[in-house]
This record gives structure tokens, C-alpha cells and sequence, in this order.
């Protein structure tokens, strides 16, 4: 995987790579990984907005769970 950029804030922290063109998310919380989720078929600007929404709080755990894979 290839990382394509960092955003963070706070205790918050998303991390998009690409893995053989699929667009990926890893999700941080206080340095510990919360857990991830890919995107096919999704534009950069689209993925990119999941990882700032992480941050800002819109994006859950929940959501994670729901549509990715979340660590234990």
C-alpha cells in the first residue's frame, strides 16, 4: 500500500492509501488504530472527504463497523 496522505486534529488521525487501485482509510483515535475501510469504485475527493469527516466527528465508530473493519 501506498500512503497518499495524512489528515489530523486533535486526538483524531486518517490515513488514505492506495492498494492496487483501490482507495483505503485507516482510522486513529489516540494513536490506536480504530480500524478501516475501502472504497472501490470511489473518487480521491470522495475519500478524502470520508477521512475529514472522521475527524470532525461525523464519521463514527459506529460507522466504521458498519462499512469497514473495525479493531477490537
Amino acid at each position: 500500500m501506498r500512503k497518499l496522505a495524512t489528515i489530523k486534529h486533535e486526538n483524531k488521525q486518517s490515513q488514505i492509501y492506495v492498494n492496487h487501485e483501490l482507495l483505503v482509510v485507516e482510522f486513529y483515535e489516540n494513536n490506536k488504530r480504530v480500524g478501516e475501510i475501502e472504497y472501490p469504485n470511489k473518487s480521491y475527493h470522495y475519500v478524502y472527504d470520508a477521512a475529514e469527516n472522521w475527524i470532525m466527528g461525523i464519521l463514527t465508530q459506529a460507522t466504521i463497523k458498519n462499512y469497514g473493519m473495525l479493531v477490537a
